[in-house]
């Protein structure tokens, strides 16, 4: 068996997910995950968003076989991964734990093959639900009550300078931005700025990583979210503020996927 006890939200969660599969590959055991439902706040959908993957089985994250089956385990975390992802030796123990982050993209592209067969098909909702656009921006509404938010990390956020410098360039008919909250700031300034070529298209958890990933163009925020949703679209570009967990987690690698991602430091020219 494989236990994954989930860590942080949609995002941070698909980076062990994806562990998880590396290793169901290499060592043919099931996915038990661990998973307490998040949704919390007034955007999050009905269903927990982790509904969405395939091959695995969920159980709520507190309680006692949890902490009962950690002792029986072989911890799998941010410092060993790579060796026993790789090490065939390891096919004798007969159950994993998993516990870490793995925001490695270099893992990513060395296994690249699964990363379009993580959603479950079935659950994919239909391009034809969403409307078109020329791009797509998505706006992480910092929440006061979410911790998660409170991280360095998520804090430094691209600015509306950022966005009129790519929107400048570019010149699309059409924008439209998700957030979690239609009262942003940054989404108000745009629209004062580009009028009606800029459109409020956020709904809830589910219909937004869709509607990313389904864009032509992608102006990320810094999320792992909707960073996902971009690695997994096949988008013409993604632009990225190489600032804060992305510039972190990203570093100007280059992906092997179908989206070009095109990487922006915040105080330069675009």
């Amino acid at each position: 068996m494989i236990f994954l006890e989930k860590k942080g939200r949609f995002g941070n969660f698909l980076f062990q997910y994806f562990l998880a599969r590396v290793l169901q590959k290499q060592y043919n055991k099931k996915i038990i995950i661990f998973s307490k439902n998040e949704n919390n706040f007034y955007f999050n959908s009905k269903e927990n968003i982790d509904k969405l993957i395939k091959d695995k089985l969920i159980f709520p994250k507190f309680n006692k076989p949890l902490f009962f089956l950690k002792k029986f385990c072989l911890e799998i975390n941010d410092d060993n991964y790579k060796e026993i992802s790789k090490n065939k030796n390891y096919l004798k123990q007969r159950n994993f734990y998993i516990n870490g982050f793995f925001q490695d993209l270099n893992f990513l592209n060395e296994n690249i093959e699964i990363l379009n067969d993580i959603i479950e098909k079935k659950k994919i909702l239909e391009k034809k639900l969403f409307l078109k656009s020329d791009l797509t921006i998505h706006i992480r509404h910092l929440e006061k009550d979410n911790p998660i938010d409170d991280s360095i990390l998520y804090q430094d956020q691209p600015n509306i300078d950022f966005y009129k410098e790519i929107i400048d360039k570019t010149n699309p008919t059409k924008i439209k931005v998700i957030c979690s909250n239609n009262k942003n700031d940054n989404f108000l300034q745009l629209k004062e700025i580009y009028k009606e070529r800029v459109y409020f298209d956020g709904v809830d958890d589910i219909f937004d990583f869709f509607n990313i990933m389904y864009s032509r163009n992608i102006i990320l925020s810094v999320s792992t979210y909707a960073l996902w949703a971009s690695l997994l679209s096949n988008a013409e570009k993604v632009f990225v503020p190489n600032i804060g967990l992305l510039k972190k987690i990203l570093n100007n690698k280059n992906l092997k996927i179908n989206s070009n991602f095109v990487y922006i430091n915040i105080n330069k020219q675009v």
